[in-house]
């Protein structure tokens, strides 16, 4: 295994700019999400890094070799692609060990690593099949094991659960979990699935229009995003955004919304002056219905999604869908008036200027009084 380097990386096609000034360093043994939209380019990136895209600027390090004019069968990496693109033709067995065969490794050592990495994938038993006899999963698990066996020094995976169903992309990220805890490789992956990017990743890489917009762990990027781009991307569903200005009421600062609401600031904020525009935002697991009485904002609910476990509830305000995440059945109909309360310590506040996120003092201050309500 190696670590990864990428020193202003940038790709052109034609005139269009798709990688811009990419600087990261992926350690050797972690693994690494890189997430965005459709079009951001995480798998130009990928497919950079693999030498199956020729790079307009910038280094490419793979351990201490810069590889920008090596070939991909010279970079000692492995990718498993969307497509399993197994050989029809060929049994499991030959499948997996068909790189080894080509490197003109002794057959026995072929059938002794085969047999080795097929039982750690649960495929010993599937050796003699065809790929057409297997299922979605299992044919992923041979992609998976060819890449295995030729103990690269990098794993490259390109969005390799999005043709599975949701039950099996569950058992497959899993998987792929307990093969990094195993094989303690460097792994790049690419997905739009931000689940996958936050139950996977040791560090999540945010693209956007082909320019890195945040890197950190999971829970960083959920709990701290960098911009408002971050903020409605990660998470499922995503952040509310609720169009605030900084005013001072009663001698304390706080954000009034276009209705006159007024939400209570419980943090200092760097920069934070009276008569900013703010985006303010809030994850709808920090939105909650009063049963009765008088709440922060008040909307009328528009649809309801129950999943059994958990409920979604769909409000209006302001003009704006607002989200409630909750695992109480709240028994609301549709078209109800309700009274919503935020948990005034979890809010995100980002400049509608530069769409940059506010950052809190480190002395929090907790004795601000609640305004609305009074």
């Amino acid at each position: 295994m190696a670590s990864i380097t990428l020193n202003n990386l940038s790709k052109h096609f034609d005139k269009t700019q798709v990688l811009k000034n990419i600087n990261i360093e992926m350690l050797e043994g972690e693994f690494v999400v890189l997430v965005g939209p459709s079009g951001c380019g995480k798998s130009t990136l990928l497919r950079s890094i693999a030498g199956l895209e020729q790079i307009s600027g910038g280094d490419i390090f793979i351990g201490e070799t810069k590889v920008n004019e090596l070939a991909p069968k010279d970079r000692d990496i492995s990718m498993v692609f969307q497509s399993y693109a197994l050989y029809p033709h060929m049994s499991v067995e030959r499948n997996m060990g068909f790189s080894l065969e080509v490197q003109k490794v002794p057959k026995a050592q072929i059938k002794k690593i085969v047999s080795e990495v097929a039982e750690s994938l649960g495929l010993s038993q599937l050796l003699d099949r065809k790929p057409k006899a297997l299922s979605g999963g299992q044919r992923q698990r041979v992609a998976m094991g060819r890449a295995i066996v030729r103990h690269p020094k990098a794993f490259l995976f390109d969005e390799p659960l999005s043709n599975l169903d949701a039950q099996l992309r569950v058992q497959m990220r899993l998987e792929i979990k307990a093969l990094h805890q195993r094989l303690k490789s460097t792994i790049v992956y690419v997905t739009h699935d931000q689940v996958e990017a936050m139950t996977l990743a040791d560090r999540i890489v945010v693209l956007n229009a082909g320019v890195i917009q945040q890197v950190g762990p999971p829970l960083e990027i959920y709990d701290r995003p960098a911009n408002l781009f971050v903020a409605g991307f990660m998470g499922s569903p995503s952040m509310n955004f609720i169009n605030t200005q900084v005013i001072m009421d009663r001698g304390q600062l706080c954000l009034q919304t276009t209705s006159g609401d007024k939400l209570p600031l419980v943090h200092q904020y760097q920069n934070l002056q009276v008569g900013m525009h703010i985006s303010c935002g809030i994850r709808p697991e920090h939105v909650s219905i009063l049963d009765s009485g008088f709440g922060h904002l008040q909307g009328r609910v528009n649809a309801l999604e129950p999943t059994g476990i958990s409920e979604q509830i769909y409000c209006d305000y302001q003009g704006e869908n607002l989200c409630i995440y909750s695992m109480q059945r709240s028994g609301c109909k549709e078209n109800q008036a309700i009274a919503l309360q935020l948990d005034v310590h979890k809010l995100h506040l980002f400049s509608e200027q530069t769409g940059l996120r506010l950052q809190q003092l480190p002395d929090a201050i907790a004795e601000y009084k609640v305004v609305s309500g009074e």
